[in-house]
């Protein structure tokens, strides 16, 4: 079976960590070898990206690969993926054939497909990304889905860690305002690593704005395995007392799913992340994964002071995607 990198709760603990080590050996390197010499990679785009495109197409390079980055519907024709389709619309082309094709030109294969914002109940079985995966003899991986961002968790872990032993520490997950509904992945996934690094998780939203049951269950036993606790709060502004880590980040509510937050003024200040708040802390770092709306979802006192780590926690993104894609494609002889 082909391995690919697309959801954090298909690989252990110890496999999450091992590639977080390698991450950081990588990055102390100044090696110029070029383990994957040869090597083709599509990055496939459906939604914008900068921080994720440019550290892989960067990753790939280094170690001696050729990525190509495309953009479908674009740079492509656009992409159909029900079984069964009569294709008399828009899509010219089904992944039943695109995909195929790209793996017999590529060694691995990798997209961003973000949710419809229709329908939760479609958006979580992740269409595109299922299709990549039934229909690649190559291996996969997720650039931000639906219901997961495993590449940017990997990025968190790999940043706490070069500040702390997560285990035993708290990890605040803070709801934040924002003009769009935005999709859940990159908080699912920062839920679900803090849970697998055995830190105590505190999910900090307002009323309606829990996770996918499913998410909130996988955060749950990963905490009880590791001897954690889990709690869920809509005070924002308590929750962040005893925090080492506050992560904030903005998502959708699923009971309204595809409508976008309240703009009261009011309820976006009780929200945003303020240096008031971040006082409240155990001298915590602040993270988001980036883009990050100034002076709505964080103060400026907050980004520009010595909380906050989002550079570094980016850095790290092009060392994590060094590691995943030498995980996958090192030692395999396919070509």
């Amino acid at each position: 079976m082909t391995a690919h990198f697309t959801h954090l709760a298909d690989h252990p603990r110890e496999e999450l960590f091992a590639l977080a080590d390698l991450a950081a050996k990588l990055k102390a390197s100044k090696s110029t070898e070029r383990p994957l010499a040869g090597r083709s990679l599509a990055f496939c785009f459906m939604n914008p990206s900068l921080r994720t495109q440019v550290s892989f197409e960067v990753a790939a390079a280094s170690l001696g690969a050729h990525p190509l980055t495309l953009n479908l519907g674009r740079d492509t024709w656009q992409m159909e993926f029900a079984e069964g389709s009569i294709m008399d619309g828009a899509p010219a082309e089904h992944l039943k054939e695109a995909v195929p094709v790209l793996a017999r030109y590529c060694d691995a294969l990798a997209l961003r497909s973000f949710p419809g914002g229709k329908s939760w109940d479609e958006d979580k079985t992740e269409p595109y990304l299922s299709a990549f995966k039934k229909y690649s003899t190559v291996p996969v991986i997720n650039l931000e889905s639906a219901t997961g961002h495993p590449c940017q968790a990997l990025a968190d872990l790999m940043t706490i860690r070069e500040r702390m032993e997560p285990k035993g520490k708290n990890f605040l997950l803070t709801w934040a305002p924002h003009v769009k509904p935005l999709p859940m992945a990159v908080p699912n996934s920062a839920a679900e690593i803090a849970a697998v690094a055995g830190m105590n998780v505190t999910i900090a939203r307002p009323e309606g704005f829990d996770l996918d049951p499913d998410v909130m269950a996988r955060v749950k036993r990963s905490c009880d395995a590791n001897g954690a606790t889990l709690r869920v709060t809509d005070d924002a502004a308590s929750a962040y007392d005893g925090a080492h880590v506050v992560y904030a980040k903005s998502w959708g509510a699923l009971s309204r799913y595809g409508e976008a937050p309240s703009a009261d003024p009011a309820f976006r200040a009780r929200w945003i992340a303020t240096a008031a708040k971040m006082k409240r802390t155990d001298d915590a770092i602040f993270m988001h994964c980036l883009p990050v709306r100034r002076n709505l979802v964080v103060a400026d006192e907050v980004l520009d002071g010595p909380w906050s780590v989002v550079v570094d926690e980016a850095e790290n993104r092009l060392h994590t995607a060094k590691a995943v894609l030498l995980k996958l494609l090192q030692g395999d002889k396919r070509r």
